[in-house]
């Protein structure tokens, strides 16, 4: 059998001796030119039909926009394949494709020029920053009182903060919109679970009550599922450390607010005590740490400590307890009046 092209005779592949054959063989066809397609707010790039956090320079990014378009001829045998970028013109790569493999037990290679132009976008995070989407709203409220200056820049700081942290694995975790009401604070977030961290921060150092109600707002055109929004209420308690509280008829002052429970100074006896958050619709604020006064101890025996009521100085006898036995004759101490009771605040 003779070849076609050169007239040798010899074992034939497709009518071409081996050396023929290998000098036709193409390793791959390559188009004139690929493209890639990059955010234009966040650069992120859309690579395997998804979009990831990566610039657009990528080579990695730049190969697979390139792989997408090559064509590897099925014969080949081991195929290796990389590209070579030799100059970016703004959004064009003028780059080399460098092909390798087996062919008949032989190595080859060949090289090709391609140009690789980069297409701006916008991916559906920033497409929805944009449009103003959010999942969730935080709706922050105190009850029975107003939000101190103190604690809404304590607070905020701590939103912005847990924003930018989430923002790093959840995109989404932006604050889309602050609007300043009478009752409180909205802040319309882009993740509902950005949200519920963001809650359950603030919840972890200011104590206080969360709870969720959900509304349909639209449906999914590409899944016609239900999309619902969600508003996050956080309640910070009527009451702060040191305040006096109220609960089973009993006088505390809190020590400690907590996520999960208050610590409470019980100021019958001293005794400590927790109240867990599941019972602050039963507590009630009687005091503040500002109403707490000062007097002078008057009298002591063996069962009673005699001060001055702070209000007109009338002389009150209380019950001598344990925590009473080192207080002297004529020192000062602190004491709380409740229900024309008096306690003392050591």
């Amino acid at each position: 059998m003779f070849c076609l092209k050169c007239n040798k005779e010899e074992e034939l592949y497709e009518d071409l001796c081996k050396k023929c054959y290998i000098d036709e063989f193409k390793l791959v066809s390559v188009p004139e030119n690929a493209e890639f397609t990059i955010c234009s707010h966040c650069g992120a790039t859309f690579k395997e039909y998804k979009w990831i956090e990566s610039e657009y320079y990528d080579e990695d990014i730049i190969q697979d926009a390139i792989l997408k378009k090559l064509e590897v001829n099925n014969k080949l045998e081991n195929p290796k394949i990389t590209t070579e970028i030799l100059v970016n013109r703004g959004t064009m790569y003028d780059c080399i494709i460098h092909c390798e493999g087996t062919v008949l037990n032989t190595h080859v290679k060949e090289e090709h020029p391609i140009t690789v132009k980069v297409i701006k976008g916008v991916c559906p995070t920033c497409s929805k920053y944009n449009s103003g989407y959010y999942e969730a709203v935080i709706q922050l409220r105190a009850d029975n009182r107003k939000i101190t200056d103190d604690e809404l820049s304590q607070i905020e700081d701590t939103i912005v903060k847990e924003t930018n942290n989430l923002y790093k694995t959840n995109k989404l975790s932006y604050i889309a919109k602050r609007t300043q009401l009478k009752e409180g604070i909205d802040y319309n977030i882009g993740s509902l679970n950005a949200a519920q961290k963001i809650t359950d921060h603030i919840q972890k150092n200011y104590g206080g009550i969360i709870s969720q109600s959900h509304k349909i707002v639209g449906q999914d055109k590409s899944t016609s599922k239900d999309l619902y929004r969600t508003w996050i209420l956080m309640r910070l308690p009527s009451f702060k450390k040191d305040d006096i509280i109220e609960y089973d008829n009993k006088i505390y002052q809190v020590t400690n607010i907590g996520s999960h429970k208050i610590t409470v100074l019980n100021l019958e006896d001293y005794s400590t005590n927790s109240i867990m958050w599941k019972k602050y619709d039963k507590l009630k604020k009687v005091a503040k740490i500002t109403d707490i006064q000062s007097t002078t101890i008057t009298n002591k025996t063996p069962t009673t400590l005699q001060i001055l009521d702070p209000s007109d100085y009338s002389p009150i006898d209380l019950k001598l307890k344990d925590f009473m036995k080192n207080l002297e004759i004529g020192s000062n101490v602190n004491v709380i009046k409740i229900n024309n009771q008096i306690f003392i605040i050591l």
